[in-house]
């Protein structure tokens, strides 16, 4: 009989197994809460792109890099940057943001002042444009607020600004940052008359191909109150109409119905969809928190300017919110896509392995959304915007401070000029003495772990 106890094995084990499944149980095995960590940063390559110690508050976001990849486009603080002159006041434009850029480059040296990095501030000129009815000079527009850019070529930038009747998009011709010149894109046709509606654009990211600029386009009071907003959707710019007729002629189309919220779309590479964050009811439901869904793009209706909304849209991420979780509502946002895809990388506030903390890490998914999310950066600071470079790099922001391997090398490089110093000057100073010194100069560096969000390039 005991080719009936090898058969009757397996059949065994489907009964157990769907008695788990019935109980609630599973037999996937628990993922680790053992988080691997090399220093303060998951493990890889960590370059820190900006090195400076400016102040106790600057925060450097929406990094994106030039298609030639030697620059980084990217939003400061208002006083990161300065200009000439450089206000001294406290005037409402000090909490505004401003577009800068800086070379790529291997942070190795802290510097004290963004500049000294050779960032450089996007210093826009004056405009005239004509929107409530007049030809409305922008006096002052250098200092209004504007938002994450995306690049239109090396020499051209595509970022929000927010003038009288809300936040537009302008292309700005950066050959020279200091003198920038700015042109609309795409003007609403309310924005002619004299009391024009306050639609906001916000968020713009270009097509592969360069033909299409999605963006967010919402009937905001106050911009990123989601309180005060309605229609958010996602819309389109077809750039080949763009520019035309100071922007009164340029075509834009929605491709997504009306949500509570909806932000951050990012392109697939190959131009065939779009993925975004959105709001429970963009799934039809109702609750707190955001999701991640696709929706497709295509151009099959190029000639009237007017798609399908929400052309198989699809949801990615379901997040469940754990029983006795004082977070009720988690958010996944800032999406992209890998280069080939295969996987979207995006920014959660679910928590992380080993730690019972809501920071916001940086977690990846199958593109089809097959597999639940798995966390793929991880400090115990704040990361945001990541976007994925050409040779597979993440380019993001974070309040990581400066990484442990960078700080080890400063201290013994500390500790070496100490040495010298006490050498040449014969300064009496002991090996215990000599490494405290240099111990010192390392807390200082620490003391910016959360204090300022700084850019980097990661290699996994």
């Amino acid at each position: 009989m005991t080719w009936l106890r090898t058969r009757c094995l397996p059949m065994a084990y489907l009964a157990v197994l769907a008695t788990l499944i019935v109980v609630g149980c599973t037999s996937k095995q628990d993922p680790s809460e053992v988080l691997p960590l090399c220093g303060n940063h998951s493990c890889g390559e960590l370059v820190m792109v900006t090195t400076d110690t400016s102040s106790d508050g600057y925060h450097y976001l929406n990094p994106r890099l030039s298609p030639d990849g030697t620059r980084i486009a990217f939003t400061c603080d208002w006083n990161a940057l300065p200009s000439d002159p450089r206000y001294s006041g406290d005037d409402y434009f000090v909490n505004y943001r401003q577009v800068g850029v800086i070379p790529v480059q291997e942070g190795v040296n802290v510097v004290t002042h963004l500049a000294d990095s050779g960032a450089e501030l996007v210093k826009v000129q004056e405009l005239s444009i004509p929107i409530s009815g007049t030809a409305d000079y922008q006096s002052g527009i250098v200092n209004f607020d504007k938002g994450g850019p995306t690049w239109l070529d090396d020499n051209n930038l595509i970022f929000p600004v927010r003038i009288r009747v809300g936040f537009r998009m302008f292309r700005a011709d950066i050959t020279n940052p200091a003198t920038s010149t700015l042109t609309p894109l795409f003007l609403e046709p309310s924005d002619a008359l004299a009391s024009p509606h306050l639609w906001q654009h916000m968020e713009p990211t270009l097509s592969p191909d360069g033909r299409w600029l999605a963006f967010t386009r919402s009937g905001c009071a106050i911009p990123d109150s989601f309180e005060t907003c309605s229609g958010l959707a996602i819309w389109m710019l077809d750039m080949s109409t763009a520019e035309v007729n100071n922007g009164y002629g340029a075509h834009a189309f929605p491709v997504t119905t009306e949500y509570s919220r909806i932000e951050t779309p990012a392109w697939s590479p190959d131009g065939s969809k779009l993925v975004f964050s959105g709001g429970m009811d963009v799934a039809g439901q109702r609750g707190v928190g955001t999701e991640l869904f696709t929706v497709d793009f295509d151009t099959t209706g190029l000639a009237t300017h007017t798609m399908p909304l929400d052309r198989n849209l699809k949801r990615l991420t379901n997040t469940v919110v754990m029983p006795g979780d004082p977070i009720v509502g988690v958010l996944n946002t800032s999406p992209c896509y890998s280069t080939d895809g295969s996987e979207i990388y995006f920014v959660s506030t679910r928590r992380a392995p080993s730690i019972t903390l809501h920071d916001r890490n940086i977690w990846r998914i199958p593109a089809t959304g097959a597999l639940d999310p798995e966390i793929f950066y991880f400090t115990r600071a704040d990361e945001a915007d990541p976007t994925i470079c050409p040779d597979g790099s993440m380019l993001m922001s974070s309040a990581l401070g400066f990484p442990t391997e960078m700080l080890d090398r400063l201290e013994e490089e500390a500790y070496q000029r100490i040495y010298q110093d006490n050498l040449d000057h014969n300064r009496g100073k002991d090996e215990v003495q000599m490494r405290a010194e240099a111990a010192d100069s390392r807390r200082l560096l620490e003391f910016f772990e959360g204090v300022m969000s700084h850019l980097y390039l990661y290699r996994p």
